[in-house]
């Protein structure tokens, strides 16, 4: 079977400008739980321990996780703008 020329379809990239913003902004709010996660632990030679001391680096910072993760990160690659109709 022989393709005509107006058969073929041009293969454009899905992901646009506003993805990628989308994206910057999850992997900042990733890096954001990281860095607050790293805030945690204490290294105090007088408890012989390592504490967890700092209450944002076992609340917010999961939190901050979960949305970059399983939230932001997604939208971003379904998200379509929309298309002016030209009305």
């Amino acid at each position: 079977m022989r393709r005509t020329a107006s058969s073929t379809q041009r293969w454009s990239f899905p992901l646009e400008r506003q993805n990628f913003i989308l994206l910057a902004v999850g992997v900042a709010i990733i890096i954001a739980g990281y860095a607050l996660m790293l805030t945690a632990n204490t290294d105090d030679p007088a408890k012989h321990q390592q504490v967890w001391n700092n209450p944002f680096a076992v609340t917010v910072a999961p939190i901050l996780l979960v949305v970059g993760y399983a939230v932001v990160i997604p939208f971003a690659l379904f998200y379509r703008p929309k298309k002016d109709q030209g009305t």
